[in-house]
């Protein structure tokens, strides 16, 4: 399941024209060390060997999918503030379409607040997503 998931949401990023204009990557799990700024890393958040493997009765799954966006630029926050925006314009209350899943909705639980740790802005926005399997 995850592995499915994972590409529905790099092809829902890369089919927003407005977030791919400000956000220069989103990476599953972990950035490359010459990630170029701003960009994002997002994995699945408290799943379990089923939800990852899927398991006899996965009828219906919930999980929490985490965003974390960093950005090196020096505005006060500004650019940061905007890609939480556009990353929530294409992910809050929206679906997601994955192989052999009919319904992927997902919806934002939580922002932390904005950091600014070693000269790099960083925010974390949760998502709760519901799965369903065909």
């Amino acid at each position: 399941m995850i592995t499915e998931v994972a590409e529905a949401v790099m092809k829902k990023y890369k089919g927003n024209l407005i977030l791919r204009d400000v956000l220069t990557g989103l990476y599953f799990q972990q950035a490359p060390q010459n990630a170029v700024s701003p960009y994002g890393v997002f994995y699945f958040n408290g799943a379990t060997y089923d939800e990852i493997m899927g398991g006899p009765n996965d009828n219906i799954t919930t999980v929490d999918l985490q965003f974390n966006l960093f950005s090196d630029a020096d505005d006060g926050g500004q650019e940061i503030a905007v890609l939480a925006e556009q990353l929530d314009n294409c992910f809050n209350w929206q679906e997601l379409y994955a192989d052999d899943y009919h319904h992927i909705k997902m919806q934002r639980d939580t922002i932390v607040d904005v950091g600014f740790v070693d000269e790099v802005w960083q925010i974390t926005t949760m998502y709760s997503m519901s799965i369903q399997k065909e």
